[in-house]
């Protein structure tokens, strides 16, 4: 007489096949979706430190690939070079150069290099640029990408992008170095980011659930993925006037540590609320960077009349804070046309 299997054997045998259904799934989306790894920033990207100043992020010398966003903004190539800059050209070349230092928004996020706009800018001028950024960094970072550059290395001028929606805070880069150095050396991964770096299928239904637009609300509503263009604040009012001038100060550090005559300006990026909606603390917080960068007399570029001209949607992503090409074109004038008038390019 045949035994009746047990609720414990079922129990066993469903989890047993849901495991090897997973790892079959696995093993198929591989086959048939081989650029799912694209969408994981990690593989071109690496912790650097450098000496007084902490760590930064650069990019992982000799990348020469694709990097996708999952929701369907971009799918960009990247290369960078063996100094673990994203430039065609290896950092010898970066002599007499006009350098562009940043974060993610100089280094590129969603555009290909041409559309860069430090490329965007030397183009214009027919003079060469080079891209000094770093996915990440604030203006201590800033610091940081600034020093590890080699001995000789002098550039023709230096822009800074400063990105008023997260790089304004009460710096003391000297303080967070030391912090740096003395603090544990630990490392973390979130479940999601181990999804996305390790595992096709995550991969898979991330895409095909992210452009799905009442999928995507749905989502959103719930708080699963954070819906695109929230507004936020990194500052409070009364927190302000000492944000702007110890940003100010840390990048007199910038300029101060380059040879005499260089010239030497500060791009600020207008936030994206103030394009798009007008924010009265986001159009303070940009006239009280340009006064404090006035009171050390830096230089300043401020595009916003071009962007609010544009308007946000055609120069910003629909689900990610970056530029557009059209973004970074904008920019990419604004600096040249600031260069132009310190002599460089035609």
């Amino acid at each position: 007489m045949n035994e009746r299997p047990s609720a414990k054997g079922i129990a066993v045998a469903l989890v047993l096949g849901c495991v090897l259904t997973v790892f079959a799934a696995e093993g198929v989306l591989r086959l048939v979706m081989p650029h799912w790894r694209e969408f994981y920033s990690g593989w071109f990207m690496q912790t650097t430190d450098v000496q007084n100043h902490g760590t930064v992020t650069t990019g992982r010398p000799g990348f020469d690939g694709y990097f996708a966003q999952n929701n369907g903004d971009f799918r960009i190539h990247i290369r960078v070079n063996d100094f673990g800059l994203r430039n065609p050209d290896p950092v010898d070349k970066a002599r007499d150069s006009v350098w562009f230092v940043g974060d993610s928004m100089t280094f590129g996020w969603g555009v290909e290099q041409k559309e860069i706009y430090s490329s965007v800018a030397g183009h214009s001028l027919n003079f060469p640029t080079y891209n000094v950024a770093s996915p990440g960094a604030n203006v201590c970072g800033y610091q940081a990408l600034m020093a590890r550059m080699p001995d000789g290395a002098r550039p023709r001028a230096v822009i800074v992008g400063l990105i008023l929606e997260n790089d304004i805070a009460a710096y003391d880069c000297r303080k967070a170095a030391r912090e740096v150095r003395s603090a544990k050396k630990t490392s973390s991964t979130g479940l999601k980011v181990f999804l996305t770096r390790n595992t096709a299928l995550y991969n898979f239904f991330a895409v095909s659930l992210k452009r799905v637009g009442f999928i995507r609300d749905a989502l959103s509503a719930f708080g699963i993925i954070a819906k695109e263009h929230t507004y936020t604040r990194v500052l409070s009012d009364s927190g302000m006037a000492a944000a702007t001038k110890r940003t100010a100060a840390e990048i007199e550090v910038i300029r101060n540590a380059l040879p005499a005559g260089i010239p030497f300006a500060v791009l600020v990026v207008p936030a994206r609320f103030e394009i798009r909606d007008g924010d009265a603390f986001y159009r303070k917080l940009r006239q009280s960077m340009l006064a404090a960068l006035a009171k050390r007399d830096i230089p300043a570029i401020d595009p916003v009349k071009a962007f609010t001209g544009a308007g946000f949607e055609p120069t910003h992503f629909a689900h990610d804070g970056h530029w557009s090409p059209l973004g970074h074109a904008l920019a990419g004038q604004s600096a040249a046309e600031w260069l132009r008038r310190q002599g460089i390019g035609n």
